[in-house]
Order: C-alpha cells, then structure tokens, then sequence
C-alpha cells in the first residue's frame, strides 16, 4: 500500500512543505483548525497530481491561467484544490469525479465507456468525425489512478479517434483496487486538447 493522506483513527495525515506530517486530532499548537486544513488541502492535491504532471503539462498548458506566471502544474493545483477535495477538516478527502486534468476546445469523446477484463482497461468512444473542432487525427489520452497508492497509467499518445478504443494493460495486484478512470483529447501537434472527462470507478480483483 502507498502512503496514507487523511484521517485514521485518533490521527490526521498530510504534506507540510513537502514532508509528511501525523498527529493526534485535536492536539492544540500554533497552527489554527484553518492552518491545517489548508495544509491537508495541499497535501491532498499534490498526492492527487503528481503521477499525472506529464499528461497535465499537455493538458493545462495552454489553458487560459490567472497569471502569466502560472505552469500547467500551478494551474492543475489551483483549480483541483479548490474544487477536488470535499469534506470538512479533519474528515477531507479527494473527490474524483471533479478532478481537472486537461482544458480545451476540442469536443470531448463522445459516449466514452470504460471497461476492466482480463487485466486490461479498455477505453471505447464514439469517433463522431463531423463535430466541430473534431480532427481525424485527434488522439486520446487515457489515465487509470489508484488511489490507495496514488500511482497511475498515463497513455499520453493513444489510439486516434477514428480507432474507438484504447487499452491500457494492468500488472497483476495482490489485493483488491480502486482505479479512477478518465479521457480527454489531443490534437497531433500537441496544443489543443478537450477537457477531460471522468468516467467512473472500477474494482479490480483476482477473482
């Protein structure tokens, strides 16, 4: 198992300037209730994001960003903390569903499907060639998050539209996981993307 972010049992878990911290729930020191949670906000995106920085660097960079300063990155972190990570201090925790990953004009896939068999994910999708925006030569970028480990399966090149499917092949675990699944669109020359898409959750197990 990777490392734990959150609460378990008596204890609250998170990164504070990129160390990871414990202590007891409801210790009193000289951070305020507001100082840490804010500190377990940040801890929880950057556990979130950082298996997926290189598909973010495609999928943010050219995305309108409040500062010229700003990297992909910075802009991913903005964005999924404030909107990513649900519940009230010390019960925080990431809420995949609203997960950012890309920011684009492309149309996104259309009726993409996810399925898990035989240690693979399979990612299927509508072509839909005629959509405005829409190129024959779009890829798709793929992504299978674990969350209990936070390591994930980037496909940053995938199969083109027209193809209506990918597959990302798994190893073989030895206890059940959780995998997050999402999609999105890029175009051959790597500066248009669609927004992502999430599409579920899936189980994996050795039965």
């Amino acid at each position: 198992m990777g490392t734990n972010i959150g609460k378990l049992g008596g204890y609250v878990s998170y990164f504070l300037h990129g160390e990871l911290v414990t202590r007891s729930i409801g210790v009193i020191d000289h951070w305020s209730d507001a100082q840490y949670a804010n500190q377990m906000r940040t801890g929880l995106t950057t556990a979130l994001l950082k298996p997926v920085k290189a598909l973010i660097n495609i999928g943010l960079k050219y995305s309108p960003k409040p500062k010229r300063s700003w990297s992909a990155y910075t802009q991913a972190t903005s964005i999924n903390k404030k909107q990513a990570i649900k519940g009230i201090y010390p019960d925080l925790e990431i809420d995949f569903e609203k997960v950012v990953l890309a920011i684009g004009d492309i149309p996104v896939p259309l009726n993409p499907q996810v399925q898990l068999s035989d240690g693979r994910i399979r990612f299927t999708w509508d072509a839909d060639q005629q959509a405005d925006g829409a190129d024959q030569n779009d890829q798709v970028m793929c992504v299978a998050y674990f969350p209990e480990t936070f390591q994930a399966f980037n496909q940053l090149s995938g199969a083109k539209r027209g193809e209506e499917k990918q597959d990302i092949t798994l190893p073989s675990f030895t206890e059940e996981m959780r995998i997050e699944t999402y999609i999105c669109y890029v175009s051959e020359d790597r500066r248009r993307v669609s927004n992502s898409v999430y599409l579920g959750q899936l189980i994996w197990n050795k039965d």
